[in-house]
């Protein structure tokens, strides 16, 4: 199992944002922006889907699958870098 962590912050802080895959399907996207959009029926409603990664993740380890997390940044234009 690939766990994909692609967060990006700009330069000024003014905008942030994460997404998380897993074995390439995006499952989780998080951005910040307006106030009114920070609550879990909208900006957060990925927060549900924790739980099912977390099955996902208990069964592949079952399953003997290693599990490999990839943290990049991938600035809004399109340049991907892997953190060090």
């Amino acid at each position: 199992m690939e766990v994909k962590v692609n967060s990006y912050r700009d330069k000024d802080d003014w905008r942030e944002f994460l997404e998380i895959t897993i074995d390439g399907e995006l499952k989780f996207e998080f951005y910040d922006g307006e106030p009114e959009d920070n609550k879990l029926m909208r900006g957060f409603a990925d927060c549900y889907n924790i739980v099912d990664a977390m099955k996902l993740a208990y069964e592949a380890g079952q399953n003997g699958e290693p599990l490999k997390v990839v943290e990049v940044s991938q600035d809004p234009f399109g340049e991907e870098r892997e953190d060090e």
